[in-house]
């Protein structure tokens, strides 16, 4: 697991890092510990530069993403949905005012928690439910927005998640008719693991990783969407509507 701490301003991640002899045991030794501050000491809304430089360092895995006392972190989550865990740490000082062992902690205690979570929740091969495109797929009623309900951040609603994924493959993965199974949706569309990776972004083209709910999306990896009945079917392409056959879908519902 790769944390990164982000949001400090300079001043204060100056003196974690010295208080702290350079970060360490900022995390379990298992993992791996970044920092992330800000660009000044005011507390201002995050800066274009300031994401991007986070962005950087979730391409470079760092995707458990730790946000101390800012009210405005759901910015971060918004442009992390689905693919990072971004945890927001209640201060009750201002930051200058909080300790290092306070901020220690809470970083401990985020590890301990998303280790759990990835053990029993993450995706852990291609064929993992969770890569599923929330945009496109349609789910049972029973599963109903099973990624939301998977994004848990609290050890007691992890069972929870757990038995919403064995619902998704209980109602959603089935045998395909060519001694494999794979993924239908409740509109019969049937989504397939494509082996060959032929959909390669930009960003894939530019060396640049992507994750999903924290696991490493092999470049070009998508699905063979056709409907179950081998018929037409009707779906939007960039805003128009279109009548097709077979497509090809990605887990952020990219489609072509």
């Amino acid at each position: 697991m790769k944390i990164v701490l982000f949001g400090l301003p300079i001043s204060t991640q100056a003196r974690f890092k010295a208080e702290s002899n350079n970060w360490a045991d900022a995390v379990p030794t298992v993992h791996s510990f970044r920092s992330v501050p800000l660009t000044t000491n005011s507390n201002v809304p995050f800066t274009k530069g300031e994401l991007e430089d986070l962005k950087l360092a979730v391409e470079h895995g760092f995707t458990h993403i730790v946000i101390p006392g800012r009210s405005d972190w759901k910015v971060v989550q918004h442009l992390f949905r689905l693919d990072c865990r971004v945890h927001s740490v209640p201060v009750d000082v201002p930051l200058r005012e909080m300790s290092w062992e306070f901020m220690r902690t809470r970083l401990h205690e985020i590890a301990a928690l998303d280790e759990v979570w990835l053990a029993k929740i993450s995706p852990t091969d291609l064929r993992h439910a969770l890569l599923l495109p929330p945009s496109v797929f349609k789910a049972s009623r029973e599963c109903g927005d099973f990624w939301n309900k998977c994004e848990v951040y609290a050890a007691h609603r992890i069972p929870d998640a757990e038995q919403t994924l064995q619902c998704v493959e209980r109602e959603h993965r089935k045998a395909d008719g060519n001694g494999g199974r794979s993924w239908i949706d409740d509109r019969k569309w049937r989504y397939r693991f494509d082996p060959s990776k032929h959909g390669i972004s930009a960003q894939n083209r530019a060396g640049r990783k992507a994750y999903r709910f924290c696991y490493e999306v092999l470049s070009g990896f998508h699905y063979d969407l056709e409907d179950e009945s081998g018929g037409w079917f009707h779906i939007e392409i960039k805003g128009k509507r279109e009548r097709l056959k077979h497509c090809n879908v990605n887990p952020w519902g990219v489609i072509w």
